[in-house]
């Protein structure tokens, strides 16, 4: 009886503890992303892995007086162009490289870090028509800069 007390006692006392390693808990704002090239569909694509990228270093997203962190994320340069074709003579390789410039402040504007990054990627199209290609293109170059940007908040 008393092993069964023991054996008892010893499992009723392993139980699960969360663990969470972000102690931080930060909350982000990305104040502005700005483009200089009229390209229609990467202010949108690139929001949308910016977001995801916060979310997944399991920060907030908050722009009310509550934030601690403002991100401001300015396009240097863009570039798109074929580098393939096929027997048809339609584009089916496309070159994408962007270079950005990310911003970090604090709430009281003072300029944390800030880092360059550039990316270049190439996209094997199907031979669709050109704009459905760009923007898988685009799609493809903003998951690149979505893990770029997770690790420079990683390291905040």
């Amino acid at each position: 009886m008393p092993i069964i007390l023991v054996i008892f006692l010893f499992f009723v006392s392993c139980g699960y503890k969360k663990v969470d390693f972000n102690q931080k808990n930060l909350k982000i704002c990305v104040d502005d992303i700005i483009i200089n090239s009229p390209q229609p569909t990467l202010l949108d694509t690139l929001n949308k892995h910016i977001l995801d990228s916060i979310i997944a270093t399991k920060n907030k997203l908050d722009c009310s007086y509550k934030k601690n962190i403002d991100m401001k994320i300015t396009v240097l340069n863009f570039s798109f162009y074929p580098i393939g074709y096929s027997r048809a003579q339609r584009a089916n390789v496309y070159k994408v490289r962007i270079r950005l410039k990310v911003e970090i402040f604090d709430k009281e504007g003072n300029l944390i870090k800030q880092e360059e990054i550039t990316e270049t990627t190439q996209y094997f199209g199907t031979g669709l028509r050109a704009d459905i290609e760009k923007r898988y293109a685009v799609e493809e170059l903003a998951k690149l800069l979505q893990i770029r940007i997770f690790d420079i908040l990683m390291r905040l």
